[in-house]
């Protein structure tokens, strides 16, 4: 085995399950690694840069150990924002701390020139909603009619001619939301019609309901695709949103036809993405219909039941970075 030179970063918040399986599998593997917490940043870590005249060094202090930027060799990020600021600041204050911070740790993003899962700037542009139709019209993915607005009659024309049901989609979830909030794809009626008015200021996704037979979670990392059947025509509470019981993924997993997987690869491409966790309806006819895309999406779920290595494939791209090695899976 090559001797280990780089440093995997784990950016992310302290009670976040999926980096604590992916520090353990990097620990096991005996790669050196850094956890990042960024709701303990600024007031409990550190990151600085520095400038003497033609000289240039960075590093990142955390839970007692310093890492230099040039000894990192990939990142793991599913934390965006700073958080880690003292109680008891103004709005004024906390506006201006929050500011510094973010600005300090966007530097990362030009400047950490490495693998990252994913890039931040990729997932912001693949976050959107209406990008990732675009691209995925573009590859030649069946999508469901959708228009996408806060114009109340754009949505009453588009319901007028739609040949089946209409769904209402939010563009995000909020991660604050009280139990029994979460905001699920729900089936347009007259009430949400006479109530058409409140997306003057919040824009919402509207779709032709699309007949399923069954539905699909992709998780892909690399150049791997791990699928899962969702059988959720079998439960009156998941017809329409399979995420009101998001465990219900049958044990064994699926291949996916290797038309829609080239698809698949060609979007990730398109995105600049390494992971991205795809949702599918497939219909009675067999059609598979995109959905969307999560770059950051949740997969210890689908690991669980179905026993898909997920985190070792993650494992194996943030590792081989750090080793300098060529991920051949991603060729």
């Amino acid at each position: 085995m090559c001797p280990v030179t780089k440093t995997c970063l784990i950016i992310t918040d302290r009670f976040e399950p999926t980096s604590d399986c992916l520090l353990a599998e990097l620990r096991r593997r005996e790669i050196p690694c850094l956890r990042w917490n960024l709701d303990r940043f600024p007031l409990d870590s550190c990151l600085t840069y520095r400038f003497d005249e033609d000289r240039f060094s960075a590093s990142i202090s955390s839970d007692g150990r310093n890492v230099g930027l040039d000894s990192i060799g990939s990142v793991w990020c599913r934390g965006f924002r700073p958080s880690g600021f003292p109680d008891g600041l103004n709005e004024e204050d906390l506006k201006f701390v929050e500011h510094e911070s973010q600005r300090v740790f966007d530097a990362l993003l030009s400047l950490l020139k490495v693998p990252w899962i994913n890039h931040p700037q990729c997932h912001a542009r693949a976050n959107s909603k209406p990008a990732q139709l675009r691209v995925a019209q573009d590859i030649g993915f069946d999508i469901p009619p959708t228009v996408i607005t806060n114009d109340p009659q754009e949505v009453r024309d588009f319901v007028a001619k739609a040949s089946t049901a209409t769904v209402y989609k939010a563009h995000s979830q909020s991660l604050n939301l009280e139990p029994g909030k979460a905001l699920y794809t729900g089936l347009m009626t007259d009430k949400e019609l006479d109530r058409l008015d409140l997306i003057r200021v919040s824009p919402g996704i509207f779709q032709a309901f699309v007949p399923k037979a069954y539905e699909v979670r992709a998780t892909v990392v690399g150049s791997r695709i791990f699928a899962g059947k969702i059988e959720s025509q079998s439960n009156e509470e998941t017809r329409v949103d399979w995420r009101r019981r998001p465990y219900d993924i049958e044990k064994e997993p699926i291949v996916l036809p290797s038309e829609i997987e080239a698809k698949i690869f060609r979007f990730m491409q398109s995105f600049g993405l390494i992971y991205g966790a795809f949702d599918f309806i497939v219909t009675p006819d067999g059609r598979h219909v995109f959905l969307e895309v999560n770059p950051a999406g949740q997969y210890l779920w689908v690991e669980a039941t179905t026993k898909l290595p997920i985190t070792a494939a993650i494992v194996d791209v943030l590792a081989d970075a750090c080793l300098g090695a060529t991920d051949k899976r991603q060729s």
